[in-house]
């Protein structure tokens, strides 16, 4: 550590010269590696310890060439060290230096940030930073809101707010510094950061949800993959491995004397008639570079794997002329086929359930094509119903499966590390899931290289990259042979995927995935991972669906108030007291200036609500306003007057006194009245009881399809039984 005294030291010397990045910053190495020094230009920092895989090895170079002027490459130097080490006797003493540590992952941006900032001083005549006034700062501002790629887009504002924060962040570190700002001078004055880009942070997640058109497919194809062509996929990646370690240990060649053996298997596979196997398109181009002859019918043939699968001897050129008449003839009678998945066993096709075989053949290529593109299924579906995190994905490894058997049924678990929030290389946690995502990462687990401790998902980081493989897989022949709905261009990625799950829970039993999985046992999971380690990473994504389903209650509560308002009224035993509720509102908007509506009338109205709101339960085909355990009739049925909430499962929405009706709910009464009259009242071998109960449900059901039309006509109701 750089003694205290180091500042006042001889001339031309600074408090970091010759420092050990890493070991003064207090973060651990590998062995043997080399570790990075303040005075270098290039901080190679691939050597620490336990760093998160979610942490590109690209972004752990941090490069300061490309600062055009060398003084500024220092001054960059120094300021990153001293966000680094804000305990430095030469930085603590800086009465506006930052106080917590700089996180490695982020020295990498910061140096953009001072390298965009430098070169712009550079580019307009500026050699050093006394020399700065306000305008080059303007210009800067300019410079940096529009993106870098395409100049018509803007850059957002909390990009902006973060080069501005860097540049003026510099004016605090001025004194240890080799060149810094005039005195008193501070870009943009007195202005913060946000200020100056614009940006306000948001109080709610702005993370947008997966659009319908693109999660429906995917979701639909991944899941296709991981259970049905994921077990086939295992068997020919296992088979495939163990017939490419046999032909990389074959040493020796193929003589004369095995000729007749060669030729022996050819007539059989002639007679069986296995067609011969086909070349690699990259050794097929360096026989044509080699001066092969386009037209040779030999010219795909791969007769190399050919001797060494069945005799375990290699064959070469000379070999191929010797034996050409038997392998043309062979080439001739049977043709020639990829090798892998030949013969591959029938599935149903995704679409129309006719059946197919599972995959096309296909050379090894392809093979790892479809390896990449299934585990990418598994990826995206384990993030799709999980909740993980990019950086929790990435660092799921081998053996990090759990299943826990208990009385009422499987508990199912995956060990990973809590990496956001958390100290450098994160903290190990575990994470409950449903089966199916159990499922899927057992499925990525037995494709990948199987030896304990390596990553499932190597390379998760780059999701994008999976994302496009999985999506031109899909829809690209091999996924259109099995009848995959192709998926449409747009993003997707896990921190897209979380948002739209958590809004799933919230607003649940409606949308694509309460469809397609009961997202009950979802939000359960959930729940029991928060409840097993309250400060997981599980907890937080249970803390961002309370606050989903908080904001969705109270739209729709809102919603309902203004259909109200609108002469739309609730039907059901408990429109009344909903009704009166929407009256108190009124009663508490009177004294309110009527005028234009604005936002901040809506976000009165919300306020109002507030309360209302908190009572709400969504059920399949009615809202359940929960204000009064006592009057609840599905927790007198179930002998649990007491309980905090209701059992939505129990509901019996036509008799319950806090149930109500509205026009979203119609649809589910018709058709569950059609079903009724189609599926029981149309059967003639009904028994008489059975039959009185189902025209008991029939016409019940009618009556509440009659009272929501009634109320839709804006007279109250508060029966419909």
């Amino acid at each position: 550590m750089t003694r205290p005294d180091a500042l006042t030291a001889g001339p031309g010397h600074h408090p970091f010269t010759d420092l050990d990045i890493l070991q003064a910053a207090g973060y651990r190495t590998r062995p043997g590696t080399r570790r990075p020094r303040f005075d270098q230009d290039t901080w190679d920092l691939t050597c620490v310890a336990e760093a998160p895989v979610s942490w590109p090895r690209s972004q752990q170079i941090v490069d300061f060439t490309q600062i055009s002027n060398p003084i500024w490459r220092a001054v960059a130097r120094t300021y990153l060290m001293g966000r680094l080490l804000p305990t430095h006797p030469a930085v603590c003493v800086l009465p506006q230096a930052y106080r917590t540590p700089l996180a490695l992952q982020t020295l990498r941006h910061e140096v953009v940030r001072l390298t965009a900032w430098f070169n712009h001083l550079t580019d307009a005549g500026l050699t050093e930073l006394k020399q700065i006034r306000q305008r080059h700062c303007d210009t800067y501002l300019s410079a940096v809101s529009v993106g870098r790629t395409d100049p018509s887009k803007p850059v957002t504002p909390g990009t902006v707010a973060g080069f501005v924060l860097t540049a003026q962040a510099l004016a605090s570190y001025a004194p240890l510094l080799q060149d810094s700002y005039p005195t008193g001078f501070r870009p943009w004055g007195d202005r913060t950061a946000s200020q100056v880009a614009g940006y306000q942070r948001p109080d709610i997640n702005q993370t947008p949800a997966v659009p319908d058109d693109i999660l429906r497919p995917l979701l639909a194809g991944a899941s296709y993959l991981v259970h049905t062509i994921g077990p086939h996929l295992v068997k020919e990646t296992a088979r495939a491995r163990e017939i490419t370690d046999h032909r990389g240990g074959i040493r020796s060649s193929l003589r004369v004397e095995h000729h007749p053996l060669v030729i022996a298997e050819i007539e059989r596979r002639i007679a069986a008639g296995i067609p011969a196997p086909r070349a690699a398109p990259a050794g097929i181009s360096r026989r044509l570079t080699s001066g092969w002859d386009a037209d040779d019918p030999l010219l795909t043939l791969a007769y190399t794997s050919f001797t060494k699968d069945f005799l375990s001897l290699s064959s070469t050129k000379r070999d191929l002329d010797r034996l050409r008449p038997h392998m043309e003839a062979w080439v001739a009678a049977c043709g020639i086929e990829n090798s892998w998945c030949r013969n591959a066993s029938v599935v149903p096709r995704a679409n129309d359930e006719t059946p197919a075989p599972w995959a096309l053949p296909m050379n090894h290529f392809a093979l790892d094509s479809t390896i990449f593109a299934v585990t990418s299924a598994a990826y995206y579906l384990t993030a799709a119903l999980s909740g993980m995190r990019a950086s929790e994905l990435a660092e799921l490894t081998h053996g990090c499966r759990r299943c826990e058997d208990r009385t009422y049924g499987s508990r199912h678990w995956l060990d990973s590390r809590r990496i956001k929030g958390e100290k450098f290389g994160g903290v190990p946690d575990s994470w409950v899931v449903i089966e199916d995502v159990h499922h899927a990462v057992a499925i990525a687990e037995a494709l990948s290289n199987t030896d304990p401790g390596n990553l499932i998902f190597p390379g998760a980081n780059n999701s994008s990259n999976r994302y496009t493989a999985l999506r031109d897989w899909i829809n690209g022949p091999f996924g259109q042979h099995l009848g995959l709905t192709k998926i449409p261009d747009g993003p997707v990625h896990p921190r897209a995927l979380r948002r739209t799950l958590a809004l799933a829970i919230a607003q649940r039993p409606h949308g694509l995935l309460a469809a397609k999985w009961h997202l009950k046992h979802v939000s359960v999971a959930t729940t029991e991972g928060y409840t097993a380690r309250p400060g997981g990473h599980q907890a937080a994504f249970l803390a961002e669906v309370q606050t989903a389903e908080e904001v969705e209650h109270t739209r729709l509560t809102v919603s309902a108030y203004h259909d109200y308002q609108e002469g739309t009224l609730p039907s059901g035993r408990g429109a009344r007291g909903l009704i009166a509720a929407f009256q108190n509102v009124d009663r508490s908007l009177v004294g309110h200036d009527p005028g234009p509506a604005t936002v901040a009338d809506d976000r009165r109205v919300e306020k109002l609500l507030k309360t209302k709101a908190k009572t709400l339960h969504i059920g399949v085909a009615n809202y359940c306003w929960f204000t009064d355990p006592a009057k609840a009739l599905c927790l007198t049925m179930a002998g649990t007057p007491n309980a905090t909430e209701p059992l939505m499962g129990m509901c019996d929405s036509a008799h319950c006194p806090q149930a109500t009706h509205h026009p979203q709910h119609r649809q589910a009464w018709a058709d569950h009245a059609e079903n009724t009259r189609a599926v029981f009242l149309g059967n003639p071998r009904l028994s008489a009881p059975e039959r009185q109960r189902a025209q008991q449900t029939y016409e019940r059901s009618m009556r509440i399809v009659e009272s929501i039309d009634t109320a839709v006509a804006g007279e109250e109701t508060s029966s419909a039984q």
